[in-house]
């Protein structure tokens, strides 16, 4: 059963993908593989929103046209143009596809650690590069919901070391047992209507105000 409902939401997910229209910023020197790339998009699914060189003011250009997906053509990427494409992870965090000739372990690890979502090398055809977008878009996907989840998780961790730092703070206090502290910092929240984590924060930092003597 379970197996079908996530098959049904796969389903919807991809139709839903390929209903929107998806910007894309192609980024190369090569006038054949521009050319290339531009007899692959269906203007129903992609939009071409630039052509421009690769050079130093990629940064700014992707920051303009805020594109969905970014391609770029890199023979031989550099490290300049990978830490470019680390900048652009950082700052404007979307599915980047490479396509290079460089095909050395070292390059390709590389690329991918900078936020490269695919890295393409060889001939290219109009089903191979679809195919290698649809891949690149599904990869960046996974990727984001993973590192929402770590956040997530980082979160919640850190929320009950307060937590349990401010049931022992109120345990002594009252003279009264943890669970029995954990319940009256519960009410506290329900009463005043805040998430438990937040309660626990406010009594640390009364706590830190009472036993600071400067």
């Amino acid at each position: 059963m379970h197996i079908v409902l996530e098959l049904e939401r796969f389903k919807f997910n991809r139709m839903e993908a390929v209903a929107k229209t998806q910007n894309v910023l192609i980024v190369d020197n090569d006038g054949n593989r521009i050319k290339q790339l531009d007899q692959v998009f269906d203007v129903s699914r992609y939009n071409v929103v630039a052509h421009v060189p690769l050079n130093q003011t990629l940064l700014q250009q992707v920051e303009q046209t805020n594109p969905d997906i970014i391609l770029i053509g890199a023979d031989s990427p550099c490290d300049e143009t990978l830490e470019t494409v680390a900048s652009i992870n950082h700052n404007h965090p979307c599915p980047i596809v490479m396509f290079a000739q460089d095909e050395r372990s070292e390059t390709i690890q590389n690329a991918t650690l900078a936020g490269v979502s695919a890295y393409v090398v060889g001939k290219l055809s109009k089903e191979r590069i679809e195919t290698i977008i649809m891949a690149a878009v599904a990869r960046f996907g996974k990727f984001q919901a993973l590192q929402q989840e770590l956040e997530k998780t980082k979160t919640s961790l850190a929320e009950r070391k307060i937590i349990e730092r401010a049931k022992e703070i109120v345990a002594q206090q009252r003279g009264t047992t943890e669970a029995e502290a954990y319940q009256t910092l519960r009410k506290m929240a329900m009463d005043r209507r805040k998430r438990l984590a937040e309660i626990a924060q406010d009594v640390l930092s009364i706590a830190e105000v009472l036993t600071n003597k400067a």
